[in-house]
């Protein structure tokens, strides 16, 4: 499963392809329209569909890959 990054008692649950469910401890720990960074549990098949991937190291972007397979279909 996806990590939930710096937001207490936050678990993504129930994943599917494009979708999931945030599961949080208590009210009041998110707000609505509040962007939540995300670590990846795996690579998922939906990749080809992105231009690059955006590499973070902390809080800085470090460097952008291109997806060499962008926009192949199998």
């Amino acid at each position: 499963m996806p990590l939930v990054v710096n937001v207490p008692g936050a678990r993504h649950t129930r994943a599917s392809d494009e979708h999931g469910i945030i599961e949080l401890d208590g009210p009041g720990t998110v707000t609505l329209g509040q962007k939540l960074r995300l670590i990846p549990g795996h690579c998922d098949p939906t990749v080809n569909l992105h231009e690059w991937f955006v590499c973070i190291r902390g809080d800085r972007v470090e460097d952008i890959w291109p997806i060499a397979a962008r926009g192949a279909f199998y």
